[in-house]
C-alpha cells in the first residue's frame, strides 16, 4: 500500500514536472518552429530573439522579430517588442477579445520600382492560399473586443528607385482604447509621427465600428516640401523644390466608401518656391493660405473658402517657340489639329464639375517678363499686383474681378473683369493705364517701326464687351510730352515720327480713339492683332492724309488748308483766298517743325480754259451774243477750228492752245498768281517759310485737277529742312503691311 502511494506521488510529481517543463519549453519550441518554417508558414524567413509567455495573465511577449526579404538577407519589417494579453473566457463565447496590444520599435521597409513593391510575393503568397481553400463556409458573425491598443516608436521607410529617394517616418504612435464589433459608441484612435525631418502629422479619429463612419482631425506641422523635390522632378524640369505647410484636416466619411470622403480644413504655405534648371526662383509666395470649406472628390464638387497669396512671384520668358513655364512643366503647344479635336465622353460619367470660391485675394504680388521675340531681350516688372474678387462660383450667372499693379516701378494699371462662367462668350473688361512710361518700350519701338522713343507717358482707358462671341472695343490712348528718333530698320517701317507730330494737340498731347471690332469665334482673330492692326491703320491714315489732324489742330476746316482755288483770267487775290492764306500761316506759327509748301498745278487746266476763253471770243462775236447759251453748238464750233471731231472737246481745245502759242502765256499767269501769293504771305509774315511754287512736271494734278494751289505739309528735319523720310508716304493704293 504504501509502495503504492509512492508510485502514484512520484507519478504525479513526475508529470507535474513534465507538464512544467513542457510549459517552459513551449515557447522557445514555438519560437523555433516558426523560424524553421516560417517560408511554408508566412511566405517569408522570420527570426526572432526571444518569446516568452506567461500563463497566469495570458500574456505573450515576442522580443527581436524580423521578417527578411524575399532574398532572405535584408530586413522587411522588424519590431523591438510585441506584448499581446489575451482573455481567455471570452473565447467560450466565441469573441476574441485583447485587453492590451503593444507593439514597439515597428520598422516597416517598403520599395517600389515602378509598379512592382518588394511585397508582392507575400500578396501572391496569399493570393494563391485564398483560392486553394476550396468552398467557402458559411460566414459567422466575427466577434472581436480589443482593447489599449498601442504602437510606440515606429517607422517607415519608403524607397523609390524611379526618383531613387527615400522617405522617412519616424516617431509612429498610435493609440487605440478600445474596439468592438458591436459597438454602439464610436471608438478612438490617435496617430503621431514624423516624416524623419520633414515634419510633423498628428491625427485623431473617431470611428463606429458598426456603420463604417469615421471622423478625422490631421495636423501636420513644419511639412518641408524639400522631401518632395525629387517627385516634382519626374513632372517638372526643376532642380529645387522648397517651403514648408502647416495643416489642419477633417475627413468625415465612411470606411466602406472611402472615395465618397468630405474633406475640409485650412492649408497654409509658408514660403513655397521652385527653381528652374539654371538654379534661378520662377515662382514663389511669402505665404498660401487656403481655407477648404468641402471637397467632395466622389461627385466633382470643390468649394474653397478663401485662396490669399502674400507676395507671390512669378518669372515668365516667352520667346517665338514656347515659354519657360510650359517648358519647365513639359506642356505642349496645342496645335490647331488638336483644338478641334474633341475627346470621346466616357459613358455613363454625367458628373458636372462643380467649383466654389469665396474669395481670392492677391497682395503684393509681382512677375518678371522677359520676351526675345525681337532678338534682343526685353525686360519689364510688375509689382504691387493687386488682385480682390468674391464669389465665383462655377454656376454663377456673372463673376467679376478687380486688380491693380505697378508697371515698371512707375506706370499704374487698374483693371476690372466681368465673365460668364457658363458661357465665356459674355463678358466685359476695363482697363485703365496711367504714366505708362514709353520708352520703356524702345526694342519694340525699335524693332517694328524704325524709330527709338526718347519720352513720353501714355494713358490708356479700354472698354471692352463681349456679347455672344461679338467683340466691341473702345480704346483711348492719351500720350503726353512723346518725342522720337529715327534708326534705321524697322520691321514695318511705320511713318511713327511724321505720325506723332501731325497728331500732337497744342499742348503737345496725342488722343486716339481706336475702337475695334471682331468675332471671338472665329479661330482666325487674334484680339491684340486687331487693336495693333487698327492702331497702325490710324498711323497710316494720318501720315497719308496729314490735313484732317493738322484742320483739328488749330480747329479749321479741313478744305482750307487742302488747296487754294484760281480762276482765270483773274489776277487779284480774293477776300476769300487772303483768309485761307492767313489761316495757313497761323498753322505754320502755331505748329512747330511745320513745313508748308504751295505748289501751282492744274497746268493742262489752265491752258483748256485759256484756249476756251479764246474761242468763245470768236464764237460769240458772230452770234452777237455775250454768253454762250447753246454748248452744242459751242463744241460744234471748237470741232470746226481744228478740223476734226474726232479728238472729242477737251482734247480739241488743248490743240488750239498748242497752236496759238497759250504754254507762254499761262506759264506768266502762274507766275503773276505765285508772285502775288509770296507776296501777300511775306507782307504778313516776313519769317514766314512758305514755299510758293509750281508743281513739278510729274505732278499727276497738273493734268486733272482744276489750276490752283494744293498744299503739301511736311515735319522739318533738325537743319530746318523737310524730312526725306517725312515726304516719302506710303501709295494710298497699296494696303498697310499686316502684323506677322
Amino acid at each position: 500500500m504504501a509502495s503504492k502511494r509512492k508510485i502514484l506521488k512520484y507519478t504525479g510529481i513526475g508529470l507535474l514536472v513534465l507538464i512544467i517543463l513542457t510549459l517552459i519549453l513551449l515557447p522557445t519550441l514555438v519560437k523555433n518552429y516558426a523560424i524553421n518554417n516560417s517560408k511554408e508558414l508566412i511566405g517569408r524567413q522570420i527570426d526572432i530573439d526571444k518569446l516568452r509567455f506567461n500563463y497566469f495573465t495570458s500574456t505573450a511577449k515576442v522580443y527581436g522579430f524580423k521578417m527578411y526579404e524575399a532574398n532572405g538577407t535584408d530586413v522587411f519589417t522588424s519590431f523591438d517588442t510585441l506584448i499581446v494579453n489575451t482573455v481567455p473566457y471570452k473565447y467560450i463565447g466565441n469573441v476574441k477579445a485583447l485587453d492590451r496590444f503593444y507593439l514597439q520599435g515597428l520598422n516597416v521597409n517598403i520599395a517600389k520600382d515602378g509598379d512592382a513593391y518588394n511585397f508582392d510575393d507575400l500578396i501572391a503568397f496569399y493570393s494563391e492560399e485564398d483560392s486553394t481553400s476550396g468552398e467557402p463556409e458559411q460566414e459567422e458573425v466575427f466577434k472581436y473586443i480589443l482593447e489599449d491598443l498601442e504602437l510606440k516608436n515606429g517607422g517607415v521607410n519608403f524607397y523609390d528607385a524611379e526618383v531613387d529617394q527615400t522617405t522617412e517616418i519616424t516617431d509612429l504612435d498610435l493609440f487605440i482604447p478600445i474596439i468592438t464589433w458591436d459597438q454602439e459608441n464610436q471608438s478612438n484612435a490617435g496617430i503621431t509621427f514624423n516624416l524623419g525631418p520633414y515634419g510633423t502629422v498628428k491625427s485623431k479619429s473617431d470611428v463606429f465600428p458598426g456603420t463604417g463612419e469615421f471622423k478625422s482631425d490631421i495636423t501636420v506641422e513644419g511639412l518641408q516640401l524639400q522631401a518632395f523635390t525629387k517627385y516634382a522632378m519626374a513632372y517638372a524640369d526643376i532642380s529645387e523644390l522648397g517651403g514648408s505647410v502647416n495643416a489642419h484636416i477633417f475627413l468625415n466619411g465612411n470606411i466602406n466608401a472611402p472615395l465618397e470622403t468630405l474633406v475640409s480644413g485650412e492649408v497654409n504655405a509658408m514660403g513655397p518656391f521652385m527653381k528652374d534648371n539654371q538654379k534661378e526662383t520662377f515662382l514663389s509666395s511669402e505665404n498660401i493660405r487656403c481655407t477648404l470649406e468641402e471637397i467632395d472628390y466622389s461627385k466633382d464638387s470643390y468649394r474653397i473658402g478663401e485662396l490669399a497669396f502674400e507676395q507671390p512671384y512669378l518669372k515668365f520668358e516667352l520667346d517665338s517657340v514656347s515659354n519657360n513655364l510650359f517648358r519647365i512643366f513639359r506642356i505642349e503647344e496645342e496645335t490647331p489639329a488638336d483644338s478641334s479635336a474633341v475627346a470621346p465622353e466616357e459613358e455613363g460619367d454625367t458628373t458636372t464639375l462643380y467649383y466654389a470660391l469665396q474669395n481670392l485675394k492677391i497682395n503684393q504680388g509681382k512677375m518678371d517678363y522677359t520676351d526675345n521675340l525681337t532678338g534682343q531681350p526685353f525686360d519689364y516688372a510688375l509689382s504691387q499686383i493687386e488682385i480682390d474678387s468674391d464669389s465665383i462660383y462655377s454656376d454663377s450667372e456673372w463673376i467679376d474681378i478687380a486688380s491693380t499693379m505697378i508697371l515698371n516701378e512707375r506706370g499704374k494699371l487698374k483693371a476690372e473683369v466681368g465673365y460668364n462662367p457658363m458661357d465665356l462668350n459674355y463678358a466685359t473688361i476695363d482697363i485703365a493705364i496711367e504714366e505708362f512710361v514709353l520708352s520703356d518700350l524702345n526694342i519694340y519701338s525699335r524693332y517694328y517701326t524704325g524709330h527709338s522713343i526718347l519720352n513720353g507717358d501714355m494713358f490708356y482707358f479700354s472698354d471692352t464687351k463681349i456679347t455672344a462671341g461679338q467683340l466691341e472695343s473702345e480704346n483711348n490712348l492719351l500720350i503726353k510730352n512723346v518725342s522720337v528718333e529715327n534708326i534705321k530698320g524697322g520691321l514695318f517701317a511705320l511713318p511713327l515720327k511724321l505720325a506723332v507730330w501731325l497728331l500732337k494737340d497744342k499742348n503737345g498731347d496725342i488722343e486716339l480713339d481706336v475702337p475695334v471690332r471682331g468675332d471671338m469665334d472665329d479661330p482666325e482673330v487674334d484680339t491684340w492683332a486687331l487693336i495693333g492692326a487698327t492702331l497702325k491703320k490710324k498711323i497710316f491714315d494720318t501720315t497719308d492724309n496729314p490735313i484732317l489732324p493738322l484742320a483739328r489742330y488749330i480747329d479749321a476746316d479741313p478744305d482750307d488748308l487742302r488747296s487754294i482755288a484760281v480762276h482765270y483770267p483773274d489776277t487779284a487775290l480774293t477776300e476769300d483766298h487772303k483768309r485761307q492764306l492767313d489761316i495757313i500761316l497761323d498753322l505754320e506759327s502755331q505748329k512747330e517743325g511745320l513745313s508748308v509748301e504751295m505748289n501751282f498745278v492744274g497746268v493742262d487746266s489752265l491752258q483748256s480754259l485759256m484756249a476756251e476763253s479764246y474761242l468763245s471770243e470768236g464764237f460769240l462775236s458772230g452770234s452777237k451774243k455775250d454768253s454762250i447759251e447753246d454748248r452744242e453748238a459751242f463744241e460744234q464750233y471748237v470741232y470746226q477750228q481744228v478740223g476734226s471731231d474726232s479728238l472729242g472737246f477737251r482734247k480739241s481745245l488743248s490743240q488750239v492752245s498748242a497752236n496759238q502759242g497759250m504754254d507762254a502765256v499761262a506759264e506768266e499767269y502762274i507766275n503773276t498768281m505765285i508772285a502775288k501769293v509770296d507776296a501777300y504771305l511775306k507782307g504778313k509774315q516776313p519769317a514766314t517759310g512758305i514755299v510758293v511754287q509750281k508743281a513739278k512736271v510729274s505732278d499727276k494734278d497738273n493734268v486733272e485737277a482744276p489750276p490752283g494751289f494744293k498744299m503739301q505739309y511736311t515735319l522739318k528735319d533738325k537743319d530746318g529742312e523737310a524730312a526725306p523720310d517725312s515726304t516719302s508716304e506710303p501709295d494710298p493704293s497699296e494696303d498697310p503691311p499686316e502684323d506677322s
